[in-house]
């Protein structure tokens, strides 16, 4: 018996292992054509930069990561960057865990766009998901005052302040060519869900309440 004893006493136990189950989050990613959304999400699935553009109506990608010794299936939509199709954005909106709006440093234009997004966000989901505001190709742009944009009506406005200040969203800087920033970015995206899921939000709409909830302290102190 007590040889037993003790061979059970040798035996090792295994190694913790990472959640084996799944932690499903919809992505959706919005912005005007060419500003690199498709080579975003590329990137981050491991595809090969290509400067080649492919007019997207809508696509579909699916990545399973490890983050924070959590599992997770990061689905994501990639949709159209024309004007065109409200219904089909209004039905990815609600369909949306997370979304990405992106915007070029080379093209100011991009920029004026995510205000017309953003008020179809509100529109749909109040302030009831999470939003980063992607600036993307810093590797095409050397100009240290890149941020700071003219808007068509000859207004200067810088668009991380306007993103974080004004509008209360995420706010990131990335290269798809380079790969700069783009893992981040989603690992971001996914820390601001599980934030926001672990609060209880405000009524749809109610604006005074949420400026003055703790959760938007949280998430401003992060992206700072």
């Amino acid at each position: 018996m007590k040889k037993q004893a003790k061979d059970e006493k040798s035996v090792k136990k295994p190694p913790k292992r990472s959640s084996a189950y799944l932690k499903m989050l919809t992505v959706v990613a919005f912005g005007e054509a060419r500003t690199g959304k498709s080579s975003l999400i590329k990137t981050f699935i491991g595809e090969t930069f290509t400067d080649e553009y492919e007019p997207t109506i809508e696509d579909f990608y699916s990545k399973q990561i490890l983050y924070n010794d959590r599992n997770y299936q990061v689905d994501i939509i990639d949709t159209c960057g024309s004007e065109n199709f409200p219904a089909m954005r209004r039905v990815d909106i609600n369909k949306a865990d997370a979304i990405l709006l992106v915007y070029s440093l080379d093209n100011p234009r991009s920029f004026e766009r995510l205000e017309e997004l953003r008020e179809e966000i509100f529109q749909e989901r109040g302030h009831n998901v999470p939003v980063m505001v992607v600036a993307n190709k810093s590797d095409v742009v050397l100009d240290g005052h890149a941020l700071e944009m003219t808007t068509n009506d000859g207004n200067l406005v810088n668009t991380k302040y306007v993103a974080e200040k004004e509008w209360n969203f995420l706010w990131t800087i990335t290269s798809a060519k380079m790969a700069w920033g783009v893992e981040d970015m989603f690992h971001d995206l996914i820390d601001a869900f599980y934030v926001r899921r672990a609060h209880t939000l405000p009524v749809k709409g109610s604006v005074g309440s949420w400026l003055k909830s703790p959760l938007l302290n949280s998430l401003r102190r992060k992206s700072k």
